[in-house]
């Protein structure tokens, strides 16, 4: 089921879109939520990151949070040369 979101945006910011989707060769409606879906994700992935390197959560729910298996997220820690706080115990659940 979808629903409609109204945004007010600035002209330079629709035109911006505009010039994009032409780009693409996608209509603007397509190209804002391509990019609301993957900044969506990004953000996830942001807040997880830096939850966990403060030691607020677990590796696990930093994973449940950025909507990754915990193999995709310790994967991205690795990728952003970000070492894990992983335990003996923690590792042996990934096993």
């Amino acid at each position: 089921m979808t629903k409609q979101m109204n945004l007010r945006l600035d002209e330079d910011l629709i035109k911006e879109f505009e010039d994009l989707a032409k780009h693409e060769n996608l209509d603007r409606s397509s190209l804002v939520k391509k990019i609301l879906i993957k900044g969506l994700q990004q953000e996830r992935l942001n807040l997880a990151v830096q939850k966990y390197v403060l030691k607020e959560i677990s590796i696990e729910k930093a994973a449940e949070i950025a909507k990754l298996s915990l193999h995709e997220f310790i994967s991205k820690l690795s990728q952003l040369g970000i070492p894990s706080n992983l335990s003996l115990e923690d590792f042996r659940k990934i096993i």
